[in-house]
């Protein structure tokens, strides 16, 4: 799951509407509960430009609709296509490998007014699928690790520098009037960060190859945040990952009431070097072997070198 929110003014919204036509990442073709049709309305930017009677902007976005994007793919027979999409299911379907398949589109977008601005509309931009990420899940795969990645780079350099156009044009409209376009921490798959900005997708990353160990804490009878770290890098100096992969520790939690919730990068670096519980920092002899220590709270991850505990 991938996720950007906009903030924007009702003339953005209507930029949006025509960017995603003009890149061809969001085109609607269809909503029918007022009988819009592209192949006999034409394009459904000038539809809203158009407005219905009786209905705000935003209504017409948050109706239910069919929209296409333009992915590439291999189809069941091995090849290699370009087509405008409407169902991601029916792509992930003819994959290699077994795993879920959804119906949705290939990309949502849905509009609410802002919570503390009359005058401003908040855009999120998702999609359930990793296929416009150059490396994406290979959990599914046959003898698959939890972290392993398979290598999408072939596909995304063909369709993902349509998507970094669209949100690329999305973060100036949204600047135009005040605003910005960022990650949604809360509607991203925390392992997929790596691969993000808040403009949109990295297309030169290497895959990590990296095998994380995770524990939880945060919890009734769970270990403190660096308990829990402790506890990883023991399970990992037991059976460390075989080459050609690293190491990686990750404490997580799903309960949102801990005080560290809201905390920025910084806050959470601040909590590992300067613990308020009764655990010492981390040494570097704990962290011998590891390359990455991560810490997950809900979806928001952060990343820390080993270095920048222990240093």
């Amino acid at each position: 799951m991938l996720g950007w929110l906009a903030r924007l003014s009702e003339r953005g919204l209507r930029e949006v509407v025509r960017l995603g036509e003009e890149t061809a990442v969001y085109r609607v073709v269809e909503v029918p509960w007022f009988g819009y049709d592209r192949a006999a309305h034409g394009s459904f930017a000038n539809v809203f430009d158009a407005g219905v009677p009786g209905r705000e902007p935003l209504d017409l976005f948050q109706a239910t609709c069919r929209v296409t994007s333009r992915v590439a793919y291999a189809d069941p027979g091995g090849r290699l296509v370009e087509d405008d999409v409407t169902n991601i299911g029916a792509v992930l379907a003819a994959a290699p490998h077994a795993g879920p398949h959804t119906g949705r589109n290939p990309l949502d977008l849905s509009a609410f007014p802002a919570l503390d601005s009359a005058q401003e509309i908040d855009l999120m931009i998702e999609s359930y699928s990793d296929v416009w990420l150059p490396w994406c899940s290979a959990q599914y795969e046959q003898g698959a690790h939890l972290d392993d990645l398979a290598d999408n780079r072939e596909l995304a350099r063909r369709h993902t520098p349509r998507l970094n156009e669209f949100l690329a044009g999305v973060a100036e409209s949204a600047e135009r009037t005040g605003g910005a376009l960022e990650i949604s921490p809360d509607n991203t798959s925390p392992e997929f960060g790596f691969q993000l900005h808040d403009h949109g997708v990295r297309l030169d990353v290497d895959n990590p190859l990296e095998r994380s160990v995770y524990q939880r804490f945060g919890g009734r009878d769970d270990p403190d945040l660096l308990g829990a770290l402790r506890r990883a890098a023991e399970k990992v100096r037991r059976t460390p990952p075989p080459a050609p992969y690293r190491a990686a520790v990750c404490a997580w939690t799903d309960h949102v009431g801990r005080q560290l919730y809201e905390a920025d990068r910084v806050a959470v670096l601040a909590a590992l070097r300067r613990p308020d519980t009764a655990s010492a920092p981390l040494s570097r002899d704990e962290l011998a072997g590891i390359s990455t220590v991560w810490v997950q709270i809900y979806r928001r991850r952060h990343r820390f070198a080993v270095d920048e505990l222990t240093g």
